[in-house]
């Protein structure tokens, strides 16, 4: 049975058409928060919160430090276990679609103008993971933090302040200093 229920306007940037079957093999999450997501699934967000992070355990106390989040509108993927350490949270309660990576996988091999949306999407995830790989090596954690402020405003609109750090690399009362600082 379709799912009329899913927001296609909020994923109008994958260029998939209203009609296409795919939208029939996603299934309604809702979550909440602190919730983790399972492996080998692809998911849209339609509403909610979630983070990307690992755990370091390189020191005596493992830390937890945040990689990306993801906001209404944005696609992650959950790979097989093994694959990747990432845990993917829920930072509030929401709502997200979900389909498993083998069903993408046939997807792709069955319509080429899903392996365009794929291409698009990996590209873009390509593009963003070396821009912030840029910003962390040749700025302060301050001059993130501005950039951030500049560009990504939801980013601390939305985001607790200790994720906020760890994703700039640095403590909660080191934010805590450049908030100050600037504000």
């Amino acid at each position: 049975m379709a799912l009329v229920n899913i927001n296609k306007k909020l994923f109008s940037h994958l260029n998939v058409e209203d009609d296409d079957p795919v939208w029939e093999k996603f299934t309604e999450v809702g979550f909440s928060k602190k919730n983790i997501f399972p492996d080998n699934k692809a998911y849209l967000v339609e509403d909610g919160l979630v983070r990307k992070y690992y755990i370091n355990t390189t020191s005596d106390v493992d830390v937890e430090v945040s990689a990306d989040f993801y906001f209404p509108g944005d696609i992650f993927t959950v790979g097989k276990k093994g694959t990747d350490d990432a845990i993917y949270e829920s930072l509030d309660k929401g709502l997200a679609w979900e389909i498993t990576l083998d069903e993408v996988k046939k997807m792709f091999t069955i319509n080429p103008h899903c392996r365009f949306v794929q291409n698009y999407y990996l590209s873009r995830k390509l593009n963003a993971a070396m821009k912030r790989e840029m910003l962390l090596l040749k700025n302060t954690p301050q001059d993130l933090y501005e950039y951030l402020l500049k560009n990504k405003p939801h980013y601390i609109q939305n985001i607790p302040l200790k994720y906020l750090a760890s994703y700039i690399g640095i403590t909660p009362i080191s934010l805590s200093r450049i908030r100050k600082r600037i504000h």
